[in-house]
């Protein structure tokens, strides 16, 4: 029977490739349009666009469509590439990647698309789980690429930690009088104010956090993007400037901050420095100033204990919901 169910989970991903093909980090890559180290490029940064796999939360709190038009308004915008910060799926399943992988075909991506790995692009998104299926589909988990005179990492953080080998390879990475550049899925704990009313809302790996942020800090990183949060901020931790964009399409959990709403980045790279916009889905962009951005609260447009209460029945529900949303294999 294991055999068995081993053997079609294997068949099914087998089948996926051919779709997940294009995708492939290094074959993104190497669509780039060609940049000198001197000069000026612009790039988008995307955060979580999973629209959560509970369906009364996706009712309560979901805008549906919201990844599409933040996609479509991206392609129309002269970037070299694009980055989404993880959480592309709901769970990392063959059925979750297949919907992501034909979306993508839907909207015609054109311009070079990369991802990092979030914990719903896991097996599980929350407990034991791995990033087997994730590699097959698109590559390594950490890597990294030189672009325009910065050099540009992407960072697991996915199981809400970092090994010590990963601080190792980050360590030798970040080597380089290039720009540097890291995107990665959580925020080191360190960066306690970013949080939500939801316990999970919470973001912060904790695991190697400080290590990371120390070395980030020793090796000059000029900036760090992160999702997980579904908000936006700005804080410097150790002269290290971080850039909270999780606004990509996932559903907007209360918090009773103004720091809620879909929006993605653009960046503009260049010998003049770094220059960041904020879009958000309605409304006018804005720039990034130089100072921290931690927006203030706001009345919550719905009482916690309305969301908690909701909350609540989801969990109640999970076996349920979850074995209703994903095929067993």
């Amino acid at each position: 029977m294991l055999a068995r169910l081993l053997e079609s989970s294997q068949d099914r991903t087998s089948q996926l490739l051919p779709l997940a093909r294009p995708w492939q980090t290094q074959r993104q890559i190497r669509l780039f349009p060609p940049c000198g180290d001197s000069e000026a490029f612009e790039f988008a940064v995307l955060g979580d666009v999973e629209p959560c796999r509970f369906r009364l939360l996706r009712l309560v709190f979901n805008q549906p469509q919201v990844f599409a038009r933040q996609m479509r308004a991206i392609q129309r915008r002269p970037v070299a590439f694009c980055v989404q910060l993880g959480d592309m799926v709901e769970r990392g399943s063959q059925a979750y990647y297949r919907r992501f992988f034909e979306g993508l075909q839907r909207l015609g991506v054109q311009r070079p698309y990369l991802t990092v790995i979030g914990n719903h692009d896991r097996s599980r998104p929350n407990g034991p789980s791995n990033a087997r299926l994730y590699r097959r589909l698109f590559g390594s988990v950490n890597y990294f690429f030189d672009y325009g005179g910065a050099r540009f990492v992407a960072l697991d953080t996915s199981g809400r930690g970092l090994r010590p080998s990963q601080l190792r390879w980050l360590s030798r990475v970040l080597g380089t009088p290039r720009r540097k550049i890291v995107f990665t899925h959580m925020p080191p704990a360190q960066l306690g104010l970013w949080g939500g009313s939801f316990a999970h809302a919470h973001g912060g790996f904790t695991r190697g956090s400080l290590e990371f942020a120390e070395l980030a800090a020793a090796k000059g990183v000029d900036r760090v993007y992160v999702g997980h949060v579904h908000a936006f901020g700005v804080q410097d931790y150790l002269g290290v400037r971080y850039v909270l964009t999780g606004g990509g399409g996932s559903a907007l959990f209360p918090s009773g901050a103004a720091d809620r709403f879909h929006h993605y980045l653009t960046v503009s790279m260049g010998p003049d420095g770094i220059r960041e916009r904020v879009h958000p889905l309605e409304g006018r962009s804005f720039a990034i100033p130089p100072a921290p951005v931690l927006l203030p609260p706001l009345r919550p447009s719905w009482p916690d204990r309305a969301a908690r209460r909701a909350a609540g029945l989801a969990r109640s529900a999970r076996f349920w919901l979850d074995r209703r949303e994903d095929p067993v294999f």
